[in-house]
């Protein structure tokens, strides 16, 4: 039997492939475990964020250095389009004030029960625990038919459309183990060499540990690379690799929250991480601003940084004593060199990196099927017409708050409709 259409993966853009098909067709879904959607049904926190509010054109500048390249996608079948479907099939959405959204339920298995539902109607059978060896594209045959070959441990199927969508390497216990790219380097498929993304940050000398759970608004992250400077004396200066402004969160080994997540993509050991903790004023304006207040001031210096940064008091007595400061001193004992030591940690608190968090914990995968292996606005092979790849398979990983799985659905959208 040749099916119309196979589809590798049962996640969110191999099932939203086989739900959104245009028409009944004999198509068959392979997954590697023994059921559907067990990332989908992480997402979010188990209420799976499917996208967020506001303009597309405000997406792009969210999937980094590949956010341009993915335009046609996400414009094609965009959030609303998203949400859409959704609701029109009765699943109905709600948004955040953070622009994220969700299903009304905050229920996962509702978005997966509708997405399995739809790939039945639509002819799709599925086959569990069926991993994938080999693929191989077959010469067209006597009637100008060209098909594939799907051979696992579980069997060999043949069709005429190949859907790859069976996810990166993230959280490889559901099934995105990225076992699939050395089946498609076999075809000659380049492949950008994945890392985790979305993950934690680790540190040499993180002084954070009694800290877990302290959160900073609007923290500037940067990532730092150290490069020679080629001069006599070999000095060493930092350029700015990247830079993000979001939430920080401090955990009891490292630097994680929205901020840390969606730069992780560029961050290696090779690399320094810098935070500011305090982005309302210039280090230069702190200081003028601090010596202003201290004048006649008889508090001790840790009440007195509590009450005009307003940061958590916890914080700021671990900041002192890393700046070699008494926090008990009183503020008119404080010099200038000291004032400027803490502000130096406050605003410029900088690390070199250890480590960066396992596919074990990561949200996302950076890599994969590079995208100039597709055609942008079909998702197909430019090597083999018939094959096409969905979702987190390709190297496009979106910050974290809805951009991957909105991705997801977009080239979905494309693979299912050509």
């Amino acid at each position: 039997m040749i099916y119309d259409v196979i589809i590798i993966g049962a996640g969110a853009s191999g099932l939203f492939a086989g739900a959104l098909y245009p028409g009944k067709v004999k198509g068959l879904v392979m997954e590697k475990t023994k059921s559907p959607g067990n990332k989908l049904l992480m997402s979010g926190g188990g209420q799976c964020n499917l996208t967020r509010g506001g303009s597309i054109k405000g997406f792009l500048a969210h999937y980094g250095e590949n956010g341009r390249k993915i335009r046609y996608a996400l414009y094609k079948f965009n959030n609303m389009a998203v949400r859409n479907f959704f609701e029109a099939h009765g699943v109905s959405m709600i948004e955040r004030e953070d622009g994220k959204v969700f299903p009304a339920s905050l229920k996962a298995k509702d978005v997966l029960s509708l997405l399995v539902k739809l790939c039945s109607e639509n002819g799709f059978e599925f086959a569990y625990n069926s991993p994938v060896d080999v693929i191989t594209c077959n010469e067209e045959n006597a009637r100008g038919i060209r098909t594939f070959t799907v051979i696992g441990p579980a069997g060999t199927y043949k069709c005429k459309k190949l859907i790859v969508a069976c996810g990166g390497s993230s959280y490889p216990a559901t099934g995105s183990d990225g076992s699939i790219l050395n089946v498609l380097r076999n075809l000659n498929i380049e492949i950008v060499n994945p890392k985790p993304a979305l993950v934690p940050i680790h540190v040499n000398d993180y002084p954070y540990e009694a800290l877990a759970g302290i959160s900073f608004n609007d923290a500037r992250v940067s990532i730092l690379s150290q490069d020679k400077i080629a001069s006599a004396d070999r000095k060493y200066h930092k350029t700015v690799i990247a830079q993000v402004n979001d939430d920080l969160l401090l955990t009891h080994r490292n630097f994680s929250g929205p901020a840390i997540l969606n730069i992780s993509r560029h961050a290696d050991i090779s690399h320094h991480l810098q935070i500011c903790y305090y982005t309302l004023k210039d280090p230069k304006t702190i200081l003028t601003g601090l010596k202003n207040r201290a004048s006649g001031s008889q508090q001790q210096l840790l009440t007195f940084l509590c009450d005009y940064l307003e940061l958590p008091k916890r914080f700021l007595e671990i900041l002192c004593l890393r700046a070699k400061v008494d926090p008990c001193a009183k503020i008119y004992q404080i010099n200038d060199r000291q004032l400027k030591a803490i502000i130096g940690l406050l605003t410029a608190d900088t690390y070199k990196i250890s480590g960066i968090g396992s596919y074990n914990i990561a949200m996302a995968t950076a890599g994969g099927v590079a995208l100039t292996e597709v055609n942008p606005k079909t998702m197909e092979s430019e090597k083999y017409p018939g094959l096409y790849f969905a979702g987190e398979i390709l190297d496009v990983d979106g910050d974290t708050g809805g951009y991957n799985l909105q991705f997801a659905f977009s080239s979905a959208y494309l693979c299912a409709n050509k």
